[in-house]
């Protein structure tokens, strides 16, 4: 049995967190399992329970695996593995009695700490699993330890991970970025955001939401509130009630993208919350998008695999209509089928007066205008002829209803017309240069075609012009409002504030990090590149130039060390025959020694010695400056003063 009575204390209370860490892949009944598993291990811990034996724990595996099997469907095969991994883990440590043991449960539960990210990818969930794992490494610890750590070697380990973060920065910008090597389906994610079909009640319960939808960051400024129609659906086949994807949309040819590309161009950066979907948002007629999405027909766009994590793409956009693809697209945004009868008859009556399919669309808006239409997140139920009850009954719907009846009316007049379905305007923060779009600000419009090209036409901006310029909060009723879903945080405003540089810091977790995929490591290197060819040549010269200096000034220094100073040394250097004998005499001495062997030129040098005495131990300065000048007169002279055969 182990010794750490801390391990087994901790580790119960780490495995808890993952349960938590995990939520979103648990059912009712596998949370409740995994909750009673990890409340044995407490009393376990506590000297509550004894430890079970190997042959128990293996009959509780079995029993329990086997109920995963049975339940497989229901759960997914993403949700399946991970409910086998964490049981490893709980009866791992229900039956633990040696340190082998504790050593496997340990690297499971790093393994366990790994698939966390796969839920998650906010700077808040990160922050909270990079905290369990420094419980797992400190379980780690107790392992090999003899006792608890002390503050100092807390403080020396924490001095060795700060010096590997420059390492781990490294790894992070220039490790290649490798792509997901599978894919695991997951059938129990519940799936968010637009549905492909939408009728009266699918809007509205969708922005009662204010849940995260995605992030925008625009290269140059945001376009105007009334240009944030972002395209994600387009709804063609109407069965009466609803709208619907056709089921053969994604076989027809793309749209043609724009042949003449004007100023309103926008490249912009969004950062799309997990929807489970593979739809992406654009606004306008895509031209240019990131490698990992492909293009759809009706100029949407769409990611290569189920959006099961946040995810980041670059996109650069038209806001130019989008053109039509083929021919099978105009003929089945004109079929209309034998629904609604009263709103074939109106649509009949509107078109003799309307002589261009404008002009029908603005006798629509026109009639919402001028009749006692209401918009409200409450409409009453409608029928089978939803379109008729609608709009000879009740009047008073969300931007579904204005959005099928309008396209329903069109068709009726000859008109191809569609349902797009989308998200419109966002929150605009300045100070972090970003758009904040909410699932409450999904909504439905209609693109109908003339001369070859789909034009916007959005029938709630005659019914609520508040809603395109400001949002849904001053669109609706007051007594409506309280519908949207505000949240605890949005009745405080201390903690709505806090709630909100929250959400700011986790938008620059996802650009900086989550959003360096790929591509973005492909710019890093290319600058690097760019930059190295650019100043090579200048560096190695500035290198090379550096390196002679300091050779040199080396050098000079280490001649300095070596050299008398002061007036001792310019006569060794002025004079060089007194360097021998300046070893063991005087400079006195030597210089008397000198003028006797050379006689012609005692003169000189008896009057170097008088102003060297005088300098050294009179201190007098004047003397000093005479000496230097005569050396410098008679340089030439001493120089060849030579000593004779006869030494002193």
């Amino acid at each position: 049995m182990l010794s750490q009575q801390r391990f087994f204390l901790l580790a119960p209370a780490l495995q808890c967190l993952l349960i938590l860490l995990l939520l979103p892949a648990w059912q009712w009944w596998s949370l409740t399992l995994f909750l009673l598993l990890n409340l044995l291990a407490f009393l376990q811990a506590m000297d509550k329970l004894p430890v079970l034996s190997l042959r128990a724990v293996n009959l509780i595996a079995a029993a329990i695996a086997l109920g995963f099997v049975l339940s497989l469907r229901q759960l997914g095969a993403m949700n399946f593995l991970m409910h086998i991994l964490l049981l490893s883990a709980l009866l791992r440590l229900l039956a633990l009695s040696r340190q082998s043991e504790a050593r496997q449960l340990v690297w499971v539960q790093y393994f366990v700490l790994g698939c966390c990210f796969l839920f998650h990818q906010s700077m808040t969930m990160a922050a909270l699993i990079f905290t369990a794992t420094a419980m797992n490494l400190l379980l780690q610890y107790l392992l090999f330890a003899e006792r608890w750590p002390s503050t100092q070697q807390l403080k020396a380990d924490s001095r060795f991970l700060l010096l590997l973060i420059p390492l781990w920065l490294g790894l992070f910008l220039l490790f290649p970025r490798l792509a997901p090597l599978w894919q695991l389906p997951n059938s129990q994610q519940a799936i968010t955001g637009l549905a492909n079909e939408i009728e009266p009640g699918t809007i509205e319960q969708l922005v009662q939401s204010n849940a995260t939808a995605f992030r925008v960051r625009f290269d140059e400024g945001p376009p105007a509130e009334s240009e944030r129609y972002w395209r994600a659906k387009v709804f063609e086949r109407f069965d009466g009630r609803r709208w619907s994807v056709h089921p053969d949309f994604h076989r027809r040819a793309r749209a043609q993208s724009p042949a003449e590309v004007q100023s309103d161009t926008l490249s912009y950066q969004v950062i799309a919350e997990p929807s489970f979907q593979r739809s992406v948002f654009s606004l306008g007629m895509p031209l240019q998008w990131s490698a990992e999405l492909e293009a759809l027909p009706a100029g949407l766009l769409r990611h290569q695999r189920p959006i099961s994590q946040r995810i980041s793409y670059q996109l650069q956009s038209s806001l130019q209509p989008v053109a039509v693809s083929d021919n099978a697209e105009v003929h089945w945004n004109s079929m209309t089928g034998n629904h609604n009868p009263r709103s074939q008859e109106f649509a009949d009556a509107l078109a003799a007066q309307a002589p261009s399919p404008h002009a029908m669309a603005e006798a629509i808006l026109q009639h919402f205008r001028h009749q006692e239409f209401y918009y409200t997140l409450r409409p009453p139920p409608l029928g089978r002829h939803s379109v008729d009850d609608f709009l000879f009954g009740s009047r008073a719907g969300f931007c579904s209803h204005y959005a099928s009846a309008t396209a329903l009316l069109l068709r009726q007049a000859g008109i191809p017309a569609r349902v797009v379905g989308g998200y419109l305007g966002g929150d605009w923060y300045p100070e972090q240069q970003y758009l904040l779009v909410r699932q409450r600000d999904a909504h439905a419009w209609v693109e109908y075609l003339v001369d070859g090209v789909w034009h916007p036409l959005d029938p709630t901006a005659a019914i609520a012009p508040e809603r395109v310029l400001d949002g849904l909060d001053g669109a609706l009723p007051d007594e409506d409002r309280f519908l949207l879903g505000q949240g605890f945080f949005g009745q405080l405003p201390l903690l709505g504030q806090l709630r909100l540089q929250l959400m700011h810091l986790d938008y620059y977790w996802s650009v900086w990090v989550l959003g360096f995929n790929q591509q973005r490591q492909d710019a890093l290197w290319s600058s690097i590149k760019a930059f190295w060819q650019r100043w090579l040549y200048p560096l190695l010269a500035a290198c090379l130039l550096l390196l002679v200096t300091s050779t040199a000034l080396w050098l000079w220094r280490r001649w300095r060390r070596h050299q008398p100073a002061g007036l001792s040394a310019r006569l060794l250097l002025a004079i060089p025959a007194l360097r021998h004998k300046a070893n063991a005499d005087s400079y006195q001495q030597a210089l008397v020694q000198l003028a006797a062997q050379a006689p012609e030129q005692a003169a000189l040098l008896m009057q170097i010695n008088q102003l060297y005495e005088r300098s050294v131990f009179a201190e007098d300065e004047q003397a000093a400056t005479k000496l230097i000048q005569l050396l410098k007169q008679q340089r030439k002279t001493l120089a060849r003063l030579r000593l004779t055969a006869q030494s002193s």
